[in-house]
């Protein structure tokens, strides 16, 4: 199997855990990929996302005889004509260019939830006359980087109306939660939408990133009626759509109410929150519209943090890392300012406890590189 993504280690090891030896592909190449995957190639980012010009040399430059598909998560959303391009090579394994173009077009997802009735938060494409309560956002982005209030970011309205890769949308207060969740829209599943589970993210603001992605938990406490709201909100939107696979929609809950952000039409890290169950099988499954037998969900919660240097880090030949990290930065490896050095894992009984453990731990870390 083919795995490419921004970072891939979550989902190198589900298929590696599935049986699946591994051809990874990511830009970090972190010691775990390079030791769990057959064979892994660093690529650079290009605009947030993977290099495709890269990333096309290489997959041409492979035996791909041996290959039973393409996996991938992050990276792609600026450009999913490529997937059709990668499609031709070898099977993609998940959604193709037409899902995941309206996915990541908020003009045409935006209107589909208008036409479905959807709450989401008002969104424009122009400037609006007050910059009060707004958002900037750059459409194709992930990560959470590229989101600022708009009146701190520092463009003039002309140049903004010029830049068709940006949207405005109205800031609302709640909870930021990831759904992930099984699309198997085919004909013959009496069930299309199966739902993993709920989680909350966090986030890991800095001066230039204030909505900066920091992580998740899993098994967080929503109101029911949130619960059954938001499953059949992903259900209209994943039909509508024709999504297959592991996918992950974000919203905002605030009590009762579900407000819907955006739908990650991909392999999510969040994943990794369930890593007890078989959800790479369930993945291949589901895209592929056979019947899925559904294992039990890890009962636990699970959290985990990204530590993103606040400086410029070396990491050292004789670091020593504890057993509760992943992604971890080979020796030798300078991490510039604002680029993840690791990612913490923590796990307890509840979702409160889980924040209370990976919180300890990730203070650990910043005290090992960052004093």
């Amino acid at each position: 199997m083919i795995i490419a993504a921004i970072a891939c280690r979550p989902y190198v090891e589900a298929a590696i855990a599935s049986g699946y030896s591994v051809v990874a592909i990511d830009a970090f190449a972190d010691i775990e990929v390079s030791e769990w995957a057959e064979s892994y190639y660093q690529i650079d980012l290009c605009d947030g996302q993977l290099n495709m010009t890269q990333l096309m040399h290489l997959l041409n430059t492979l035996d791909l005889h041996q290959c039973v598909g393409f996996c991938y998560g992050a990276g792609f959303e600026k450009q999913p004509a490529i997937l059709s391009k990668i499609n031709a090579l070898l099977p993609v394994i998940g959604n193709l260019e037409q899902a995941v173009s309206r996915c990541k077009t908020p003009k045409y997802f935006f209107d589909l939830c208008e036409q479905l009735q959807l709450p989401y938060p008002s969104v424009r494409f122009d400037p609006p006359l007050s910059t009060a309560g707004w958002l900037r956002k750059e459409i194709g982005a992930s990560g959470g980087s590229h989101v600022k209030p708009l009146d701190s970011a520092k463009m003039n309205a002309e140049q903004t109306l010029e830049n068709e890769a940006i949207y405005y949308q109205q800031f609302q207060q709640g909870m930021p939660v990831s759904c992930l969740f099984i699309a198997n829209n085919h004909d013959n599943q009496a069930h299309p939408v199966q739902i993993i589970g709920f989680n909350e993210q966090f986030l890991q603001p800095c001066h230039d990133a204030p909505f900066r992605y920091g992580g998740a938990v899993s098994h967080i406490k929503i109101s029911e009626l949130a619960k059954v709201r938001l499953t059949e909100y992903i259900s209209q939107l994943s039909q509508a759509i024709g999504l297959v696979g592991l996918n992950s929609c974000d919203v905002i809950c605030d009590e009762d109410d579900v407000y819907v952000l955006e739908i990650n039409p991909r392999l999510s890290a969040t994943m990794g929150l369930y890593a007890n169950n078989r959800l790479f099988e369930q993945h291949l499954a589901a895209v592929e519209g056979k019947a899925i037998e559904y294992g039990q969900v890890c009962k636990k919660s699970r959290a985990f943090q990204i530590i993103y240097a606040e400086c410029a880090v070396a990491i050292q030949a004789d670091t020593v890392w504890p057993d509760w990290v992943a992604d971890r930065s080979r020796s030798g490896s300078l991490i510039e300012t604002g680029m993840p050095i690791c990612t913490v894992i923590a796990q307890a009984e509840t979702a409160d406890q889980a924040i209370m453990l990976v919180n300890e731990r990730a203070a650990t870390i910043r005290r090992q590189f960052l004093n």
